[in-house]
């Protein structure tokens, strides 16, 4: 199955390049705030992705699903020590979907359920952006035939010449600067990379610090699982470039730095002639960034398991 789920407040709703309903979903609760979002059946093998973006001054929050008396908790964003807001479930307890840093993976046949999103502040944040999308681990994507959309080439930066201790980690950083700064050529990339930096896992590709980075710089977006070009072309049509979570074996991505990866993030920012145009950080220098990228390959590399995009509006 396929779904999505999208609301904010006027003007994100508004702004989101893919539809997005105006709604205040929050309601006080044990001193902050809640939001409960309906989760429709789901079969085993889905992925169940879950973002918020908060306007500035956005407090922490921490997502779960709820099905019957239990409760699946996330890792509280940003994570602290003694930052959840759930207790951790019985180690008895037998998920039904387990839960990742930053996702759900239904490991059985998932009941009609409700995922709680428990926000620290008093008072509803008057900018904010909820998605929820849903859709199966794993499909046989399609390249778009005769798609021509081709967007400014974002500014380049090549993850290979930042600190030589991460280098090799901060794709997902990287990746998300060269957008923000296509909008706004202030935003400093050492800043991305540090305010990207996951306390918990110690990692640098946690997708709702992404997300949160770029509701910092007035860009409320979302994180989302796609399962098929029609959305991005949407958003690529809208201005946008995205920024794609990519995985592929060895000889599946022909012209890629990399000669194999479990998971990589690059900036898409058009389509023509069978090819995907994208600055690839993971190059050894900024000018050798922009790669095209052979359509169907990509559409394997990037839609085939999880098809995770960081989906920014305009600001």
């Amino acid at each position: 199955m396929q779904a999505s789920y999208r609301c904010g407040d006027a003007t994100s709703a508004r702004r989101y390049p893919l539809p997005a309903t105006a709604a205040h979903p929050w309601r006080r609760s044990q001193g902050g705030l809640l939001a409960c979002l309906p989760v429709p059946p789901c079969p085993r093998n889905h992925i169940l992705v879950p973002s918020l973006a908060l306007g500035e001054g956005g407090g922490r929050f921490q997502c779960a699903l709820e099905t019957g008396d239990e409760i699946w908790p996330l890792q509280a964003v940003p994570w602290t020590p003694d930052g959840d807001f759930w207790p951790p479930p019985a180690a008895n307890g037998k998920p039904p979907a387990s839960a990742r840093i930053d996702c759900f993976h239904t490991e059985q046949d998932l009941p009609a359920s409700r995922l709680l999103i428990r926000l620290d502040q008093p008072a509803p944040p008057e900018r904010f952006l909820i998605a929820l999308s849903i859709r199966p681990l794993e499909i046989a994507p399609k390249a778009p035939e005769d798609a021509r959309i081709v967007l400014p080439q974002p500014p380049l930066l090549s993850q290979m010449q930042g600190p030589k201790a991460i280098r090799r980690r901060i794709c997902s950083p990287t990746a998300l600067a060269m957008i923000l700064q296509a909008e706004n050529p202030s935003v400093a990339w050492p800043t991305v990379i540090d305010t990207c930096f996951d306390r918990r896992s110690e990692t640098y590709g946690c997708w709702p610090l992404a997300i949160r980075c770029a509701a910092a710089q007035g860009r409320l977006g979302a994180v989302e699982a796609l399962a098929s070009w029609e959305p991005i072309l949407r958003v690529l049509r809208g201005g946008s470039p995205l920024v794609a979570s990519i995985r592929f074996d060895a000889g599946e991505l022909p012209g890629a730095p990399l000669p194999r990866s479990d998971g990589h993030l690059l900036t898409v920012y058009g389509i023509e002639r069978g090819e995907v145009l994208a600055n690839d950080p993971a190059a050894p220098d900024a000018h050798s960034a922009p790669r095209r990228y052979d359509a169907q390959a990509f559409s394997n590399a990037w839609l085939r398991h999880r098809g995770a995009a960081y989906i920014l509006p305009p600001a």
